[in-house]
């Protein structure tokens, strides 16, 4: 694990999804504007700490970057597992919007694309994640999906492939 001491990015929460397969939508569309191989999260979080022994317990992930106190930023860091990065980010003056992450502008959910996705729900029901949501099963056209909230409260989905026609 490196620790780095500089000024680092502003409050940040952005979301790229892993493509696991190749399968495509029931519907053709227009080509995506790049093919992802795997995915990058960032979450604002009161407790640092305490979501990043989360994020190792529950999804297995392993901390490779930590950024102590930068000004109002009180830390950072960043995990990695399987393909999927997400970066903490404790920030003095951050606030819980609501409750219902969907009634408030910006990012709802983040999730990824597994291609095992019932070894992913075993895996995730193994550590005591609980599900909010799911599992929902794959149709032709609908992936499965399963989702749950991390210790403060973000929403986070894991999605596998589509079933076969």
């Amino acid at each position: 694990m490196r620790t780095f001491r500089f000024p680092w990015v502003a409050l940040a929460m952005s979301f790229m999804t892993a493509v696991a397969d190749a399968q495509r939508p029931a519907v053709p569309t227009a080509q995506p504007f790049v093919s992802a191989v795997g995915a990058f999260i960032a979450l604002s979080v009161p407790d640092l700490e305490a979501s990043a022994a989360w994020y190792e317990a529950k999804l297995g992930l392993h901390r490779i970057m930590t950024v102590p106190r930068t000004g109002k930023i009180a830390g950072v860091v960043a995990l990695e597992g399987g393909g999927v990065i997400v970066e903490l980010i404790q920030h003095d003056e951050a606030r819980t919007a609501t409750p219902q992450p969907e009634l408030t502008h910006g990012v709802a959910k983040a999730g990824v694309i597994v291609a095992d996705f019932d070894g992913t729900v075993t895996a995730l029901r193994a550590r005591g994640v609980v599900f909010m949501s799911g599992p929902y099963p794959s149709r032709p056209e609908a992936r499965a999906n399963v989702m749950f909230r991390d210790n403060a409260g973000n929403v986070l989905q894991v999605l596998g492939p589509y079933a076969k026609r």
